[in-house]
């Protein structure tokens, strides 16, 4: 018995058929079908009665349900908890530490470290960078034990307080393979055939670039992403592509193409400060002034990792 197949479970208790929550989990429903398989020979009965239409969940099943959903969501809270307490944190804290809410792209440690020599150069002080999901860097913030979250797309909190320090333009990311990565630009049309990435953790965390589209009218079916696994079947198996700044540096599709979008449908997204309401480090403080003043210069270094 595995996590996985305990997700997979809860996902069609939830939805009712296997085809529907292969879309909810963003894998192919053979994966959900052979996982589950799996998962009853483990309990030694029968979970579900496939039917031409669906699924029934047996007597077993529903006695099941509540452990296994028991047991996702503690076991999504520990790997959030080992996420964050990796190099995400800061590792000094004398240290201007920063967390940037963005999905893990190809060479995300090396870019890291770099805007941390980039930062400590022009700010005169130890830097401590890293990237996170959203909602896991607020519980820092509010705690003091976090300077500065930075968003791409804005963001609301009563008890936050946001600063855009610029903004840039958007595009989306297919690999090498996918129909469209010959175009240099595409529309909003050309991609509404093809499925975009929901990251969970980020894409339901504020207003990023994927919401804002889907506000300006974005047709193409939504898949939620909760693991590079997944995540890389729905680039590489269902040619489906996640949006990003207009950086190719920033990719995190594997052999990844950026697509700039043509206008009128073109959005810029706005780089925001997150802080605590309460809490503004003379840290921050230097930052702040440095990023209002220099915004291109430390975006130029974010694209280049140096």
């Amino acid at each position: 018995m595995n996590i996985q197949q305990l997700r997979y479970f809860c996902s069609v208790m939830k939805a009712g058929t296997f085809s529907a929550a292969a879309r909810e989990e963003g894998v192919s429903v053979q994966a959900v079908s052979k996982a589950l398989a799996a998962l009853e020979d483990e309990v030694g009965r029968p979970l579900f009665l496939r039917k031409n239409k669906g699924v029934i969940a047996t007597t077993q099943a529903h006695r099941f349900q509540e452990r296994a959903q028991r047991a996702v969501v503690a076991f999504d809270e520990a790997e959030a908890f080992v996420r964050a307490s990796r190099d995400e944190l800061p590792r000094e804290r004398d240290a201007l530490s920063i967390l940037i809410a963005v999905p893990s792209f190809n060479n995300h440690a090396a870019v890291c470290r770099g805007l941390e020599r980039f930062l400590s150069g022009r700010l005169g002080m130890a830097v401590s960078v890293g990237i996170c999901s959203g909602a896991e860097a607020i519980p820092h913030l509010l705690s003091h034990e976090l300077d500065v979250l930075i968003a791409v797309g804005e963001y609301e909190d009563a008890r936050c307080d946001a600063t855009v320090f610029g903004s840039l333009p958007t595009g989306a990311f297919v690999t090498g393979s996918h129909p469209l990565a010959v175009r240099g630009s595409v529309t909003l049309a050309d991609l509404a055939p093809y499925p975009v990435c929901h990251a969970s953790g980020l894409d339901d965390f504020n207003e990023t670039i994927l919401n804002r589209y889907r506000a300006h009218g974005l047709a193409s079916p939504v898949r939620v992403v909760r693991s590079q696994e997944a995540f890389e079947h729905l680039v590489l198996e269902e040619r489906g592509y996640a949006f990003g700044v207009g950086i190719q540096n920033l990719s995190a599709v594997p052999d990844g193409r950026l697509l700039r979008i043509d206008e009128p449908d073109a959005l810029s997204v706005p780089v925001c400060a997150i802080t605590a309401r309460d809490f503004k480090s003379e840290r921050y403080r230097a930052l702040e002034r440095f990023m209002l003043k220099e915004f291109p210069q430390f975006m130029a270094a974010f694209a280049a990792g140096s």
